[in-house]
């Protein structure tokens, strides 16, 4: 039955004030306000009953940084707003969970940056209307027009992926918009555009010809996802971590190990002093369905920790084996388009092997 569009809704006021958003710098969710020329955020002001955000600056959402979104945003979340043409406020909540557990996934258990052929492969995008009330007849939304959900096609890998249920409890979310500094104008400007149709290229996959080189990835997802990881223990191991995985950091999730000056950790880490474990467990509960409880607290711990899972194999130079190298190194070069995003540390690659059946990831030499 074909849908009719009608007039979207007004903006709701925000409810962000000041001192909201100084409690959202204390749970470690933003940066400090820092410059009063050019600060990290800014409060709307009480005449404003839409956004008007200044000059190099977006519309954020507290919900987006309580569910993984930090600034500067990351690589891959800047390729998010690009590839599907949207400005920040276009992603639903859960869309941004979507995306941050995926980023801790490739980070901290497959040791490797976000790989786009893989988030491809997994999923695509979806345009939500309003209901109107009326049968047939839809609003358009000012924000939270974009879902991304896991795509289930037979001739898809859907089931090799952990299990993802996102909760669809996000009352008031909409309300608590503010202004984001849009560092380096790498974000698309705010226009506040509506979105009425779903473009094709928000239901595209991985290229056919690089398919073959998901297949040991996919393997290693599988080998995750038998061991019993979910997105509710991906993202209790995140906040245990004090990262956000939506943020540029200097060093990826599998790197904040042993090791590392302890300058580098506190510049990738959001707070000084880890979150109590209830305060996990409520963070997990607001983005996931279930009753995740604190004992299971980064109950599945990201590498390099103890009880981490190595999915690291070693394997002879030359043999049968060493095509695996040869496959999984032109799969991470696939997922690093701009060379210029390329790791050098990551390509000093030694006797090892992403073997199909075990994981996703080299060592370092």
């Amino acid at each position: 039955m074909p849908v009719r569009l009608i007039a979207a809704d007004d903006w709701r006021p925000s409810s962000m004030t000041e001192r909201r958003l100084l409690e959202l710098e204390k749970e470690g969710l933003l940066r400090p306000r820092a410059s009063s020329s050019l600060p990290e955020w800014i409060a709307p002001a009480a005449d404003h009953r839409e956004p008007r955000p200044p000059r190099g600056y977006v519309v954020s959402f507290a919900k987006f940084h309580r569910h993984g979104l930090g600034s500067p945003l990351s690589h891959f979340m800047r390729a998010l707003c690009h590839h599907y043409s949207v400005e920040l406020q276009h992603f639903s909540p859960n869309a941004i969970t979507a995306a941050a557990v995926f980023a801790a996934v490739c980070e901290g258990y497959l040791g490797m940056m976000p790989h786009w052929d893989l988030w491809l492969h997994l999923y695509r995008g979806e345009l939500f209307h309003a209901p109107s009330g009326t049968t047939g007849v839809r609003k358009p939304v000012r924000a939270r027009c974009l879902n991304l959900v896991l795509k289930t096609g037979k001739a898809e890998k859907p089931r090799e992926y952990i299990p993802v249920g996102l909760t669809w409890n996000h009352a008031g979310w909409d309300s608590e918009w503010f202004y984001l500094r849009n560092d380096d104008d790498l974000l698309p400007a705010y226009t506040g555009r509506l979105i009425s149709e779903r473009p094709d290229h928000w239901m595209y996959g991985v290229v056919q010809a690089h398919q073959p080189w998901l297949d040991p990835i996919l393997d290693a997802l599988k080998k995750l996802r038998e061991e019993g990881l979910t997105a509710a223990l991906v993202l209790s191991a995140v906040h245990h971590r004090r990262v956000l995985p939506l943020m540029s950091r200097l060093l990826r999730m599998d790197e904040m190990g042993p090791g590392v000056s302890s300058c580098a950790l506190e510049a990738c880490r959001m707070s000084n002093e880890a979150p109590a474990d209830d305060e996990v467990a409520a963070r997990v509960r607001a983005a996931v369905a279930g009753d995740f409880q604190p004992e299971h607290v980064n109950g599945f711990p990201m590498r390099p920790d103890q009880g981490s899972i190595d999915l690291v194999s070693p394997f002879p130079t030359y043999g049968s084996d060493s095509r695996f190298y040869s496959t999984f190194f032109k799969a991470y070069l696939c997922s690093c388009r701009d060379r210029s995003t390329l790791d050098p540390r990551s390509l000093r690659l030694r006797r090892t092997t992403w073997i199909a059946t075990r994981g996703a990831s080299p060592r370092r030499s």
